[in-house]
Parts: structure tokens; C-alpha cells; sequence
């Protein structure tokens, strides 16, 4: 189970039908988010605040934006009203994603006005959707409930902004019309897979006869437990995985020097997902020389891997290769041609290679090293 600590959902009000739903029911909802199980009873909230979007047809970030702003204190289980009228909208405690005001002192979280350039921080350049800013105020507090800590503690900042960067800045840029990639090249593929797309796809079939402001809330309100519950999961993951494998390739990294003078041979004393974080790392203590191999142990067959770091996380080039005339072979005969026994294999891309044992992988990325 999985929640915001402290956070309870009361019914939301759009227009003139309510719906009862909990973040915890978001996170554990099953992927069809019209499904029963999506939604659940939560106790009233004292403070019957209202929270407004507009109404018409969403999109991924007001959906999520409006999750978010109920996950505060200030706003929990607050009323949300989809409308367009600006005196009503006026009467509202926050509004988002319409109103064509930014003002945060009054949560008014619009970006579609002119001259609205407002982006993230901390090195992000990405221009915000209403769940960008949403977040950008109040994420810390979000984060901070999530692990129990003060939103000044370390841990609180480091979740802030990885949680920005892997979940909401593609909500930010895809709604602002950005591309992933700096080309006039048409893309070689389609991909309606992404959250965006699927909260898109729960807007009214054009070719519905209901129209009506009651369906379209419904859907709306299917929106935010599909956009919520996947940043609830996001955030679950970076508080259950990412936090500790940053932790375990920090110790790991600090004492690479240890393993070889060089500084370039990393070992995971119990391996985790290390690849990003040893990029982030690298970068974050200015690490120099860089790291070129990774050694852990295989969990099933109890062997050890050497792995050759890659250029960059997106990128397959390794930074420095197993030698070429080890590549492809296996066993006795890459041992008789690496000079070094118990060797295993290593894969025809010169990326990962095998041994026994830990001394035997130890001396296949200390031989690897020195041939260049």
C-alpha cells in the first residue's frame, strides 16, 4: 500500500456530480482507471476549499496539476470546479491551466499567457505546464511527507528534482509543443504510449452522443487518478530504489581507488541499478579521471561481470571497450588469448565480459585498461 501521508481525498465537485477517491486507491488502482477499484471513501475535509481548471477538453498537466495541489496541506481534499467563467474563477483559492495569471502568492497557475517564460530551475530549461508550477511550489512539501523529513532535509532536495526530471518535465514539455530532440527530422516512429497520450485518449469520443458537462467530468476525474496514481508510483520507486542504490554507488565510488590506483575500476559490493547515478555522481563530485568499468557479481550464477561504462546514459559507446581481440570468444579459449583464467565470455560489442571470479574479473578491466 502507498500513499502521501496525511492526505485524504473528500468528494470533488465537478460541476453537479462528486466522486469519492484517496491517493492510496490512485496508487494501487489497477491501469484502467474507470475500473471500481480506482475509487474509495475518503473522510471530509474541514477546510472546503476550491480548486479551479477549465473546463472543455484536458489535457495531461491540469489533470495532474489538480492531484497535486490536494496532496498539500493548504489544499487538501479542496473542491475542484472546471469552468471558464473568469468572475467565478476569481472566487477560487487556486486556479490552474487557465485565467491567463501567474501568481503564486494567490496559486494562480496559468502558462498560456504572453510572455509567461517560467521554467523549473536548478539547471532545467524546460518551459512549465500548470503541473510544472504546481509542483515547482510545492513538490518539496509533497516529497518531504512522503519520507517523513523536513523539506530542508538532503534527501527531500535530491528526490525534488529527480522526481521533476524523470516524471514531470515530459508532462511540462510535451503540453508546451517541445521536442525531445534538437532535429527537422520527422520521426522514425509513433509513440501514443506515454502518460500524456493516455489521458488524452479519455477525453469524450467526438462521436459520443452524451456530451454532457457530467460525462466530461467523470472523465476528467478518471484523468487525474491515471496521472496521479503514476506519480505516486514515481515517487515510490525514487523512496524505495533510487535513494538506496544512489547511496550504495556513492560508497562504491568513494572507494574506487581502493580497488585499483587508478581510479578508473568501480566495484558494487551488492549490486542496484547504478548506471545514472553514476553518471549524476561523476558529474556532481567532478570526478576525474572517469570510471571506464564497473565490476559486481552475477546474483545467479555467483560469476562476475566486468562492464565497459557507456559515453553517456543514452548512448551505447562504450567509453572504453573490452579489447577487440577478446570479443566474441568464450571460456578456455578467452582465457589462452587474455592471458587470464576462469574467464567466461565477452560479448562481441566489447561492452560486458564474464569471469569466475572476482580477482579474474579485477584482472580482465586492469589488462582492458592497460591496452589503450
Amino acid at each position: 500500500m502507498f500513499a502521501i501521508r496525511g492526505c485524504w481525498w473528500r468528494p470533488i465537485v465537478l460541476r453537479s456530480r462528486a466522486y469519492c477517491a484517496s491517493p492510496m486507491a490512485a496508487a494501487n488502482a489497477p491501469r484502467n482507471p474507470g475500473s471500481p477499484a480506482a475509487f474509495s471513501t475518503g473522510s471530509p475535509s474541514p477546510n472546503h476549499k476550491r480548486v479551479g481548471t477549465h473546463n472543455g477538453s484536458f489535457h495531461c498537466d491540469e489533470a495532474l496539476g489538480c492531484f497535486l495541489i490536494r496532496l498539500t496541506e493548504k489544499f487538501s481534499g479542496a473542491d475542484v470546479v472546471r469552468t471558464r467563467d473568469p468572475q467565478l474563477l476569481e472566487t477560487l483559492d487556486a486556479v490552474l491551466d487557465v485565467g491567463g495569471v501567474y501568481d503564486p502568492i494567490r496559486d494562480r497557475y496559468d502558462h498560456h499567457q504572453n510572455g509567461f517564460s517560467e521554467v523549473f530551475g536548478h539547471g532545467f530549461n524546460t518551459k512549465l505546464s500548470s503541473a510544472g508550477l504546481v509542483y515547482k511550489h510545492y513538490g518539496k512539501e509533497i516529497i518531504a511527507k512522503e519520507l517523513q523529513l523536513d523539506e530542508g532535509h538532503e534527501n527531500v532536495q535530491r528526490l525534488y528534482l529527480s522526481v521533476y526530471k524523470s516524471f514531470v518535465e515530459a508532462i511540462d514539455a510535451i503540453d508546451n509543443g517541445i521536442n525531445q530532440y534538437d532535429t527537422d527530422q520527422p520521426p522514425k516512429y509513433v509513440n501514443n504510449t506515454h502518460l500524456s497520450s493516455r489521458v488524452g485518449r479519455l477525453n469524450l469520443d467526438w462521436l459520443d452522443p452524451d456530451q454532457s458537462s457530467e460525462k466530461e467530468n467523470a472523465a476528467f476525474q478518471q484523468a487525474m487518478m491515471l496521472a496521479g496514481g503514476e506519480f505516486l508510483e514515481s515517487v515510490r520507486f525514487h523512496v524505495r530504489s533510487w535513494l538506496p542504490a544512489r547511496s550504495i554507488v556513492l560508497e562504491c565510488l568513494a572507494s574506487r581507488c581502493n580497488v585499483d590506483p587508478s581510479g578508473e575500476i568501480m566495484v558494487l559490493d551488492r549490486f542496484c541499478p547504478w548506471k545514472l547515478h553514476l553518471f549524476e555522481l561523476e558529474k556532481e563530485l567532478k570526478i576525474d579521471p572517469l570510471i571506464k568499468y564497473v565490476i559486481f557479481q552475477d546474483e545467479r550464477s555467483k560469476s562476475w561481470r566486468v562492464q565497459a561504462v557507456a559515453v553517456s546514459p543514452d548512448m551505447f559507446e562504450s567509453r572504453r571497450p573490452l579489447p577487440l581481440p577478446w570479443r566474441g570468444l568464450r571460456d578456455d579459449e578467452l582465457s589462452e588469448k587474455s592471458g587470464i583464467p576462469g574467464c567466461v565470455f565477452v560479448h562481441m560489442g566489447g561492452f560486458i565480459g564474464g569471469n569466475q571470479t572476482y580477482n579474474g574479473a579485477l584482472a580482465m578491466a586492469r589488462t582492458a585498461l592497460g591496452s589503450y
